[in-house]
C-alpha cells in the first residue's frame, strides 16, 4: 500500500494551473511565443534572403531565427517568473493595454481616496 504523500500529486488547485511546456513558458506563452517569433523572423529573413538573391535560404534562416527568439525568450521568462504568482505577467500586459486605452482588463482600476462615504456627521 502507498503512503499518502504520493497521492498528493493529482490535488485539484494542481489541475487547474496550464502545464508547463517547455523553457517555463505554459502552453498559451508557448504559442504566442511561437507565433511572435514566426511573425518577426521570417519577414526579416526572407528580406535579407532575397536582398542577396537567395530566398529559400532566407526562410531556412527564419526557421533558425524563430527557434532562437523562442529559446532566447524562454530563457528570459524563467528568470522574470520566478519568484512571481501565477498569471502575474498577463495581469500586469492586461492593465498596461488597458492603460493606453488598448483593451479592457476586467479589472477596477480606481486611483483616489478611500472613504466609507460619509457626508456629515451622524449626532446621536
Amino acid at each position: 500500500m502507498k503512503p499518502q504523500d504520493s497521492q498528493d500529486d493529482l490535488l485539484a488547485a494542481r489541475l487547474n494551473h496550464e502545464p508547463v511546456v517547455l523553457l517555463g513558458y505554459t502552453d498559451s506563452e508557448f504559442a504566442f511565443a511561437v507565433k511572435a517569433a514566426c511573425i518577426i523572423a521570417f519577414p526579416v529573413t526572407l528580406c535579407v534572403g532575397l536582398a542577396f538573391g537567395k530566398g529559400l535560404p532566407g526562410l531556412a534562416g527564419g526557421f533558425l531565427l524563430a527557434l532562437a527568439l523562442v529559446v532566447v525568450g524562454g530563457k528570459v521568462l524563467q528568470r522574470l517568473k520566478r519568484g512571481k504568482p501565477d498569471y502575474y505577467y498577463q495581469t500586469r500586459l492586461k492593465l498596461a493595454l488597458h492603460r493606453y486605452g488598448l483593451g479592457h482588463s476586467g479589472l477596477i482600476r480606481y486611483r483616489g481616496a478611500m472613504s466609507i462615504g460619509r457626508t456629515h456627521m451622524n449626532r446621536f
